[in-house]
């Protein structure tokens, strides 16, 4: 039922107007999107509730990404202003992010790659290869603060799941 209403609230909040022909549309297609959730993709209303509990972590996950986007984008200001681009000094690196699961994984790598200054070469159990624009921005990076929130979402899911990964 919360995928339900998530889908009509959503209808509602794309379409921009609220009237019969409108609301009675969006009852249709948020039934049939739901039941295609819930018979295709296997959607469950446990799945929503887990995912509402950990709403917050991922705000929060996402907002800190967001302040890391805009440090970025200064940095490489920085390098690309600096006289003869000297700053620039290229590397690749590979580091173990410690995260268990693929999603957590592609939410990491997918962080990495839309931050300015850094891009995502390779996902393999874990290990993530990294292309820098230069060493500044690859320092840190394994003991960052978003692979340190994924890593506590991780946990989170686990206890919330009985301990299974």
């Amino acid at each position: 039922m919360l995928i339900f209403l998530f889908f009509f609230a959503l209808w509602l909040l794309f379409n921009g107007r609220v009237s019969w022909d409108v609301i009675a549309v969006g009852l249709v297609l948020s039934a049939a999107v739901t039941v295609f959730a819930v018979k295709v993709c296997g959607w469950s209303s446990d799945r929503s509730r887990r995912i509402l509990k950990l709403g917050g972590t991922l705000l929060d996950y996402f907002a800190h990404l967001f302040v890391e986007i805009i440090k970025a984008n200064l940095a490489v200001l920085r390098v690309i202003l600096s006289p003869g681009c000297r700053l620039v000094q290229p590397q690749i690196f590979t580091f173990d992010s410690r995260l268990s699961r693929r999603f957590a994984q592609t939410i990491l790598a997918n962080s990495i790659t839309i931050t300015p200054g850094t891009y995502t070469l390779g996902v393999r159990d874990g290990m993530l290869t990294v292309h820098a624009l230069n060493g500044d921005f690859a320092d840190g990076t394994p003991g960052s603060d978003l692979n340190l929130r994924l890593i506590a979402l991780e946990d989170r899911l686990k206890t919330a799941e009985g301990g299974g990964a």
